[in-house]
């Protein structure tokens, strides 16, 4: 019977991989591995990919169902993606079946063709070249088309088009044997030729040179590089350079950008470098635009993918170089289901492959640090900005004692009209969308908490509502107290509508543009804001992290940073890093060209010792000193972190599933030396959408112990005994406490 058997992964939250029959029918074409089936499981009948063709029989099933159809002729996935794919399920302790449906893109998933568009096309038969014309006397269309046909050649179908030949009329041609209808895709890439791009050619720098040759000198082997470049210093040059090595090579590249906002900019610009075998994939495209994305690249019909963190999973022909760029954003990481790290799963598809892959970044995650300071990885410093400028000047205003005007100082208030009167553009950054950040009834003191989560609901005046930026819960206004009626109410905090509000008042004959996640929901919005600011008029740039990250606006000379001191009390061990890379990362948006640029810092805190050190010295040596930090505490990256996690709407019910988890793990096996278990806990946000979180996090000096442990709950957690009134997770490196 074993011979009959398939293997197959099926997508469920479960561990078992699942084995079926054979039809008789389809025994003479088996399957391959990386292949879709259609299988019966339960009720449903799923979309399953092939893992094993000569699966061993399990004693206990008495009866084994059969596949339903073989989908796919030829394997989808190769055997490095299935390699891949089985690693990333066992890192991330999350079942394969989940795992390897994030490489399919939607239409793939519901088990649709694997193909581009199809178009049919008709040709005259043998039959057709010599039947009696006479015989169609009664059928004076088919008459008329089959003459066309005999006449035109392979422009038959265009001319018959022309004098108005129906499809009924073709289809009973066809039933008569006289044409027969073919399909086939329409290819929408170019074949590869020389590169057809409008190539703007830059003069490299000695360091940009340098970095370039690096990278192309590792072609054909596994070379991690760091890309380490103050903001503004041509990192995106450098890696254009070494694609356009691999692409002359004849072999394919993978571009990783953390955010949706940076897509067009960084497509237009590779477009004009290498013309249209370019394309971009992520969640804004449509499945037929993902699924034309995916067919281009498994094809080798594109040479560039650049997309966010789903594109790691893409199959590509003939992979050469992977670049992640902006290494340390956290968009990189999946904090949902299968929660994994976009960037380190990059490295290990890199060391499967044996290719290059590029990490940059201006202010490289410490873990990222720690492997170049221990040579793990090769550094490339660039050092100098690409056009010559300067690096911005850095300013601190105190606002102790001082009146503000909706968060804005006036000493910013005034350099913000300078500015403006000198024709330069201004970027102001308020990494907090929304109106203000909560709303107090004067008369009892009511907070308008959202009810689903431990947080504050923010207010909004377009249109004018309470939303939790945590669960997104969202309700009217009140134009009463719920608490006492009184219908007085104050806004407390400040959000970038509020600043926005004031800026427009204050500033009536210059544009503000107020660039977050809400003023961009319009699909070509932030493109159509990116397009007035390349424009270089004066103008006020307002927005949140969306304007820090990667964008390249020359005209900016001065940015105002109205909150410096977020983040730097945080809960999370990470908070200082995390406000370091942002302050750094928005502040490199002033001055990149040829105005000089200045930085002005808001601050009740202006003698923090993070404070001062970031604007008297580099991110380098800020992230240095917090690795001395974190090897004294043993924290990450000198350890290796994992959460496991329990949520139910009974805080009870979450924190005994964790300590009867916690106990059984115990009780079974002993914790190896060097393994710390912190908790049961409630998160630092305990309630959020609802549930009730309680969790513990596990640190191992020992990567294999770490595992190990996280093995054996995995075990205990998919018991059919364990607590079904829970929904637990396990998150391998996690970023963020809350």
């Amino acid at each position: 019977m074993s011979d009959n058997l398939i293997e197959v992964l099926v997508p469920i939250p479960l561990l078992e991989k699942f084995s079926y029959l054979l039809p008789k029918h389809i025994k003479s074409s088996l399957p391959l591995p990386g292949s879709r089936v259609l299988v019966p499981f339960g009720r449903r009948t799923l979309v399953g990919i092939v893992w094993k063709t000569n699966s061993s029989p399990n004693l206990k099933i008495k009866k084994y169902k059969y596949i339903k159809e073989v989908i796919d002729n030829e394997p989808l996935l190769t055997k490095d993606l299935l390699d891949l794919a089985d690693w990333a399920s066992r890192y991330y302790h999350h079942p394969l079946g989940e795992v390897i449906s994030y490489f399919f893109p939607p239409s793939l998933r519901k088990g649709k063709d694997a193909k581009f568009l199809e178009t049919s096309f008709w040709d005259l038969t043998n039959k057709g070249e010599f039947f009696q014309m006479e015989d169609l006397s009664r059928a004076p269309n088919q008459q008329k088309a089959l003459e066309i046909f005999r006449e035109k050649g392979e422009l038959a179908q265009i001319a018959a088009k022309a004098f108005g030949i129906t499809q009924p009329t073709l289809s009973a041609l066809e039933k008569k044997e006289l044409v027969s209808r073919h399909t086939r895709e329409l290819l929408p890439y170019k074949k590869r030729g020389p590169l057809d791009g409008k190539q703007e050619i830059k003069k490299l720098n000695a360091e940009q040179k340098f970095a370039v040759d690096s990278i192309i000198s590792s072609e054909d082997s596994n070379e991690v590089f760091l890309l380490n470049g103050i903001t503004g210093s041509g990192k995106t040059e450098v890696y254009i350079r070494a694609i356009q090595d691999v692409i002359k090579r004849g072999k394919q590249a993978l571009v990783l950008i953390p955010e949706i906002g940076l897509a067009p900019q960084a497509e237009e610009r590779f477009k004009n470098f290498f013309g249209e075998r370019v394309l971009s994939f992520h969640s804004a495209k449509n499945d037929r635009e993902k699924l034309d994305a995916w067919l281009g690249a498994s094809r080798g019909l594109v040479d560039i993918i650049i997309g966010t963190r789903s594109s790691i999973f893409m199959p590509m022909k003939n992979l050469g170089l992977i670049v992640v760029d902006e290494e340390h954003d956290l968009s990189f990481k999946q904090v949902e289901r299968f929660r994994y790290s976009a960037r380190d799963i990059a490295l290990y598809r890199a060391k499967l492959q044996n290719i290059p892959i590029v990490l940059a970044s201006a202010t490289p995650s410490l873990e990222t640090l720690n492997n170049s300071l221990t040579k793990k990885y090769k550094v490339l410093n660039l050092t100098k900005r690409a056009t010559g400028a300067n690096l911005p000047k850095f300013s601190l205003i105190d606002l102790r004692g001082k009146e503000l005007q909706d968060g804005l100082s006036s000493e910013l208030i005034n350099e913000v009209e300078e500015q403006l009167k000198s024709k330069n553009q201004v970027l102001i950054f308020l990494n907090r969308r929304g109106y203000a950040p909560s709303m107090i009834c004067k008369s009892c003191g009511w907070v308008s908490n959202c009810e689903r989560c431990d947080a504050h609901m923010t207010l909004h005046k377009r249109p004018e509502r309470l939303q939790c930026h945590h669960c997104d819960s969202q309700k009217q206004k009140p134009s009463n107290c719920p608490s006492c009626e009184s219908n007085q109410f104050e806004s407390y905090g400040y959000g970038t509508e509020r600043v926005e509000e004031f800026l427009k008042k204050r500033f009536k004959n210059f544009p503000v543009l107020r660039v977050d996640s809400d003023s961009t929901r319009k699909k070509n919005s932030l493109e159509n804001y990116l397009g007035i600011i390349k424009e270089g008029k004066p103008t006020i740039l307002l927005g949140t992290q969306l304007l820090a990250k990667g964008h390249h606006f020359p005209d900016v000379t001065l940015v105002g940073i109205v909150d410096a001191d977020s983040g730097l009390f945080s809960a999370d061990f990470r908070g200082s890093e995390r406000v370091a890379q942002l302050m750094t990362q928005v502040a490199g948006r002033a001055g990149r060209d040829k105005k000089p640029g200045r930085v002005l810092l808001q601050t009740y805190c202006p003698e923090h010792p993070q404070i001062e050190e970031l604007i008297t010295g580099s991110y380098e040596r800020f992230a240095r000193n917090l690795l001395i930090e974190r090897k004294a505490a043993k924290s990450p990256p000198f350890s290796f972190q994992a959460k496991v996690q329990a949520e139910s709407p009974n805080t009870f019910v979450s924190r005994d599933f964790i300590l009867d988890l916690l106990e059984s793990a115990m009780k079974i096996k002993k914790l190896p030396k060097g393994l710390r278990v912190i908790g049961p806990l409630p998160a630092v946000m305990e309630k959020k959408s609802g549930v009730y979180r309680w969790e513990i996090n596990i640190f191992s000096e020992s990567r294999k112990s770490l595992h190990e442990f996280l093995d054996l709950t995995q075990t205990i957690l998919y018991l059919p005994s364990t607590s079904k009134k829970v929904r637990w997770s396990v998150d391998i490196d996690p970023i963020s406490l809350i």
